[in-house]
């Protein structure tokens, strides 16, 4: 473990000033810091940038700092190298963050000690048609989410499990989920909370407009497919929150497992519920 990618929030001012603290930490325990060329220019270490094209090459571990949304960001970037992620919170929840800022020396420290394991987590990969042609592709550590736009009263989601039809949701939209993202905004619709272990992706309905539907667990093998039912409004298709995609009546989504996966560090000492414990306990979610 030597060369560390860090990857500030630049919306967050504590973040842009921890990842200036961050580089003397680093060099004082023989890791190489790097930065983005433009990143490396703001917080005043210019020495240590890398252009665009080579910024992901030979990297060890990206340390991000920030919240969850920040994680996500680097995840997507980083996918599909499958670089691991270091999350120090910034942030409000941190589920997938590792490291409460206040902490980060000890945690480097433990780092250099090699006293840390990885994480395998299951990506979501999205294919959205139209008229048969691909319209785009996404990929989401959290989730996938096929929303109503914001004239819409609802909208109508035919949906199939592995080629077979499952039914149509009368919804706001339709959330799935990996394990992963079980405590993100499936949660929040009323999804069930999934050991991050699991090989499972969960099917959640926003505000069904039926009493029948209820959140699904898949196995990560299966593959989902959504349609907007003919005549209905427009919607979104949007991945752990961004990348939003206009989609129309007849359009089609396949949704399943990624190809690769994103790969969290996690030192020995942390149980895997230890985060959900604490944030329920302070009354977080």
């Amino acid at each position: 473990m030597k060369n560390l990618l860090i990857f500030p929030n630049p919306m967050k001012p504590h973040a842009m000033e921890l990842a200036g603290r961050l580089v003397p930490l680093l060099l004082e325990r023989e890791f190489q810091p790097i930065f983005s060329r433009e990143m490396a220019e703001r917080v005043g270490y210019p020495q240590y940038g890398r252009a665009s094209e080579a910024l992901w090459d030979d990297l060890d571990l990206v340390v991000v700092l920030g919240g969850d949304g920040t994680m996500l960001s680097a995840a997507r970037q980083v996918y599909p190298r499958e670089i691991p992620l270091l999350g120090v919170n910034l942030g409000h929840l941190g589920f997938l963050t590792r490291v409460e800022s206040h902490r980060l020396e000890e945690a480097l420290d433990l780092l250099r000690a090699g006293r840390y394991q990885f994480e395998d987590r299951t990506m979501l990969e999205a294919v959205a048609l139209r008229d048969g042609r691909q319209l785009d592709r996404l990929v989401a550590l959290n989730e996938l989410v096929v929303n109503r736009n914001a004239f819409a009263t609802m909208i109508k989601l035919e949906t199939w499990i592995d080629g077979e039809y499952f039914t149509t949701y009368p919804a706001d939209g339709l959330i799935v989920a990996t394990a992963t993202g079980s405590t993100a905004y499936s949660l929040s619709a009323g999804g069930p909370i999934v050991d991050p272990r699991a090989r499972a992706l969960l099917v959640t309905p926003i505000c069904p407009h039926s009493l029948y539907a209820r959140p699904v667990v898949l196995s990560e093998m299966a593959e989902i497919r959504v349609r907007l039912a003919p005549g209905q409004a427009d919607g979104t298709l949007t991945a752990d929150g961004h990348n939003g995609l206009t989609v129309k009546a007849c359009d089609e989504i396949r949704i399943g497992k990624a190809n690769r996966c994103t790969r969290l560090l996690r030192y020995q000492d942390q149980g895997l519920f230890e985060t959900l414990r604490m944030r329920l306990k302070e009354g977080r979610i």
